[in-house]
């Protein structure tokens, strides 16, 4: 049995009004063919739908049945049409990326530089958020693809691994933990810090760690992205705890030690954040490999084995 779907707008509108004339007035139709057009509907349904009476039309009571199908029916047809529309706009070439401030400040760039150059024709909108905040835009349909961290809450979230990273401490030369080969984050609670704004998913991430112990970190100074805190430790302002991905070299010309923290939470490694529950364009499969590439990521585990041999010279000397 085949339904039209502008014959079921139509029964709905009439069924809903109670009037040919003010449904017809309403889809800009004749009222005449809108009367052949419900006396088709009937015909296909095989039972009256519709009962006319001195006041106008209403709905018999296998119209009333009809009519609440209609809605679900003209509902999903809705939906499919955004679905569509939103399918055709991944596919046209925008892509809706979400990352955080580690992805964002290490092999990101790099990363879509070499993406953008392969597809000259897309468009990357990229927002940083804290790993929390990716993960509900990924699931809601707000982005396309993220870049988080893994310990952030991704449930319902496809996840690639891209970077195995680890939070260290940076603290200036002269520093009296500078010489330590490795430091538990109990050692560093009563430090100053050097943090990212509060809407960071590290400095969430370390308040948590922090209240376990039964304290609070002190902050010092707050500033918007990796490279001003290690700037500010490098000149003497503080210390702070930071992804290893992302210490410039310059950083550690200055003179700034990079020191292991040995708790275990201290491993922050990043993933690709995919839907799970609807389809995935393969324009964004192919930013997905992109960014998994081992080649592509060259640069970032250059910049994350940067750190590490610092540490280690730190515990030589």
């Amino acid at each position: 049995m085949h339904f039209d779907l502008t014959d079921l707008r139509l029964f709905v509108a009439v069924s809903e009004l109670g009037s040919m004339a003010e449904a017809a007035r309403l889809h800009h139709i004749s009222v005449s063919a809108l009367h052949e057009r419900m006396k088709i509907l009937e015909s296909r349904a095989g039972v009256p739908l519709l009962e006319r009476t001195a006041r106008g039309s209403k709905p018999t009571r296998a119209g009333l049945m009809v009519a609440g199908h209609a809605r679900a029916v003209l509902l999903q047809a809705e939906r499919l049409d955004g679905a569509v529309e939103a399918w055709k706009q991944r596919e046209s070439g925008l892509i809706k990326l979400r990352a955080n401030s580690n992805a964002i400040t290490s092999f990101l760039p790099d990363v879509l530089a070499s993406f953008l150059a392969r597809h000259p024709d897309v468009i990357v909108d990229l927002e940083e958020d804290t790993s929390d905040e990716i993960a509900t835009a990924v699931r809601s349909g707000e982005a396309d693809i993220g870049i988080a961290a893994e310990n952030a809450q991704l449930d319902g979230i496809e996840t690639i691994p891209i970077l195995s990273d680890r939070l260290v401490f940076i603290a200036p030369a002269g520093h009296p933990l500078a010489q330590r080969s490795a430091v538990t984050f109990t050692d560093l609670l009563d430090e100053s810090f050097i943090t990212l704004d509060t809407r960071s998913a590290i400095s969430a991430h370390l308040k948590k760690h922090a209240h376990r112990l039964g304290r609070e970190l002190t902050i010092r100074i707050r500033v918007r992205s990796f490279g001003s805190v290690c700037r500010m430790v490098a000149a003497g302002a503080g210390v702070s705890i930071v992804p290893a991905s992302v210490i410039p070299a310059e950083t550690l010309e200055k003179g700034a030690k990079v020191i292991a923290i040995s708790d275990d939470w201290a491993q922050r490694d990043l993933v690709i954040c995919l839907p799970r529950d609807r389809p995935v364009s393969n324009l964004v499969r192919r930013l997905a490999d992109a960014v998994a590439s081992p080649q592509e990521n060259r640069l970032a585990a250059w910049r994350a084995g940067q750190a590490r041999p610092h540490a280690a010279s730190s515990a030589r000397t």
